[in-house]
């Protein structure tokens, strides 16, 4: 496959933008956005966008901002990376304040570093670098930055209901690897419903906490689901509500919340009866309970309310296929090694964008393990490398029907 510019074009052309490219970096790191209150970063990226000459910047009611780049007529392709980050935590724990996107030893440090406002501003500058160099890409090229990644894929979950594009690419750090896939998140409330009584007299009540022991000793001994690229699937139980503030007072209801990491071949539906069986045989003593999907209301820093299940589907796209095919050749020849194709253990918004019917891939700058941890950071070495290969892919000539 030929490409319009050389490897050394394009790797020239990134690092004639690494200053710039750095500091656009850092002000996304200095501006804090968590889900909901993504309003500054949103305007920045708007105005960054306008400055680098995309042909049209918008906005839609979810407050997702979508950058243009006028292309032809081979299929367009979609850059999306979301805007929010997760909490910073103690930043007492931080070797530099979690907002300063400080820059030490080639390093940019800080929330949101890998995840992901580095590869966001990698993808952002790739097509504007074409554009700048009087290139037309094949297709449309469109730069899409969506909100509420972190509590569900609430902004690209409402994208993808009245934008799409032929092919997308989720810039969620991956070493520079490609990406064909990852595990899915399902998170489900499980709640155990007994009757509440002062702990003098507990005869007289049903205490659920002995359901709930129950229900976890059978949970840790449920087989799981076996995957030969993904590994498999994993529940992890993370949270414990209870209907009392009282010590002594046994509680009438508690809700446990389950993380479920889930391979492509289950689904959502299987997860929840595969919960349903364990939790029937775990009551215990005229205790009820009930399963259900996680779900809760959203409100974007645009107003907008939507109540959403915390479900990122997990998709795959196989080795063989034509868009694998494709970007792993391009990466290789532009990069100046032969790129490994993996999937994220994780889930991203390409899960989003797959149940969509946007075939989706993934390839993103920086080491994922830091992602959500108090070493957040991010190479500008590798953030070059991930220039240099967004550029590639833009000017591919995407095999797909449009």
């Amino acid at each position: 496959m030929t490409l319009p510019l050389s490897p050394e074009q394009i790797s020239r052309a990134a690092h004639q933008h690494q200053h710039e490219l750095v500091a656009f970096t850092q002000k996304l790191i200095q501006t804090p956005s968590l889900p909901g209150n993504e309003t500054e970063i949103a305007a920045l990226v708007q105005t960054e966008l306008q400055r680098l000459g995309y042909d049209d910047v918008t906005t839609d009611s979810f407050g997702n901002v979508i950058g243009h780049i006028k292309g032809g007529s081979a299929p367009s392709l979609m850059f999306n990376g979301h805007l929010d980050h997760v909490a910073t935590g103690d930043p007492t724990g931080w070797q530099y304040p979690p907002h300063s996107g400080a820059l030490v030893d080639g390093a940019i440090w800080g929330r949101g570093a890998v995840d992901m406002k580095g590869p966001l501003a990698c993808m952002l500058y790739a097509p504007a670098i074409i554009k700048k160099m009087g290139i037309a890409p094949p297709g449309d090229i469109f730069l899409a930055a969506p909100v509420m990644e972190e509590v569900g894929g609430v902004g690209t979950t409402h994208l993808a209901t009245h934008f799409r594009t032929d092919v997308a690419i989720v810039g969620e750090p991956s070493h520079n690897t490609l990406r064909r896939g990852h595990r899915g998140r399902v998170e489900l409330w499980i709640t155990f419903r007994g009757k509440s009584i002062h702990a003098s007299v507990p005869h007289l009540g049903i205490n659920p906490h002995f359901s709930l022991a129950e229900f976890l000793r059978n949970l840790r001994s449920l087989p799981m689901v076996r995957d030969a690229t993904f590994g498999g699937s994993n529940v992890t139980p993370t949270l414990i509500q209870t209907d009392q503030t009282s010590p002594n007072v046994t509680p009438g209801e508690i809700r446990l919340t389950l993380d479920w990491r889930n391979a492509p071949s289950e689904s959502p539906t299987d997860i929840l009866a595969k919960v349903q069986a364990i939790l029937q045989k775990s009551l215990l003593d005229g205790a009820t309970g009930s399963v259900e999907l996680a779900t809760r209301p959203f409100t974007t820093y645009t107003g907008q309310t939507v109540e959403q299940s915390a479900v990122f589907p997990s998709f795959e796209l196989p080795g063989d296929n034509p868009l694998v095919r494709q970007a792993q050749q391009t990466l290789t020849g532009a990069l100046g090694f032969e790129m490994p194709v993996d999937v994220w253990q994780f889930a991203t918004d390409g899960g989003h964008l797959m149940a969509a019917g946007i075939p989706t891939l993934g390839f993103g700058p920086g080491d994922e393990t830091l992602a959500h941890t108090n070493r957040e950071h991010i190479m500008v070495a590798d953030m070059l490398t991930a220039l240099r290969g967004y550029i590639a892919l833009a000017l591919i000539e995407w095999e797909t029907a449009r």
